[in-house]
């Protein structure tokens, strides 16, 4: 069974067509180095919360800054840990 993280970067790497690496890591601000727009931001959301069971609120999206891997990750092991 793969872990929340594996398959939040199995999506992205998928969707977005790159490799994590040494050059864009777990950490990488995937906005700035120009992998996600709003637009696949939008259709991530929509992942997460089909993928996770999950509803994301507008002031969830608003209120946290979902650019990395680990920020993703960390907000979905937050809304689990609070189901």
């Amino acid at each position: 069974m793969a872990t929340t993280t594996e398959t939040i970067r199995r999506y992205l790497e998928d969707r977005f067509l790159f490799e994590f690496d040494e050059t864009i890591t777990s950490d990488t601000d995937l906005f700035k180095a120009g992998v996600i727009d709003s637009f696949g931001y939008v259709k991530m959301m929509s992942f997460l919360e089909s993928e996770f069971s999950l509803k994301i609120s507008t002031e969830d999206i608003l209120t946290n800054v979902f650019v990395s891997l680990t920020a993703i990750d960390e907000f979905i092991q937050k809304k689990l840990s609070a189901k």
